[in-house]
């Protein structure tokens, strides 16, 4: 009988918990997931790959993508070789959408190894600020803007 006393006085403590856990991984996680988060491609011909852009918030989201340069190489980059479609995409709450990139065959490019990066950033609906600033009261509301970048490799051979 004791030990069922303890589990139930347990399990209020669980919960409480539990709820805290939640609502800390909530507050920390990103708004969109990208999969997968990296490619190697092959430069001695035209190619095209897509990428998986899930939705894991209750509210649509748009993202646009674009490339960047690394600048360790920025001479060895496939920014000019390197096209994204759509550039901008909006996704359902929960949702999957995909984008598509085309890496060009580039015959002037020498024999080597060259890096990009492929972001994806999401495109905020509309700035909101909430303050409230009374006698016994003050708030504000923080919105994150999630930006990912995957790593696109190239071999010339």
């Amino acid at each position: 009988m004791r030990f069922f006393q303890i589990y139930r006085g347990g399990n209020k403590m669980l919960k409480k918990l539990i709820l805290i856990f939640l609502l800390g991984f909530k507050s920390f996680s990103l708004n969109f997931s990208i999969a997968p988060t990296e490619f190697e491609v092959d430069l001695n011909k035209n190619s095209i790959h897509e990428v998986y852009v899930m939705n894991n918030t209750a509210e649509p989201l748009r993202i646009e993508a674009y490339t960047e340069i690394i600048p360790e190489y920025l001479e060895n980059n496939l920014i000019d070789d390197i096209v994204i479609f759509p550039k901008i995409i909006s996704i359902r709450p929960g949702g999957k959408q995909t984008i598509r990139f085309k890496v060009k065959e580039n015959k002037n490019k020498q024999t080597g190894v060259y890096k990009n990066l492929m972001v994806f950033r999401e495109v905020p609906n509309r700035i909101k600020k909430i303050s409230t600033n009374s006698e016994s009261q003050f708030s504000t509301k923080l919105s994150f803007i999630t930006e990912i970048a995957i790593g696109i490799k190239g071999e010339k051979k």
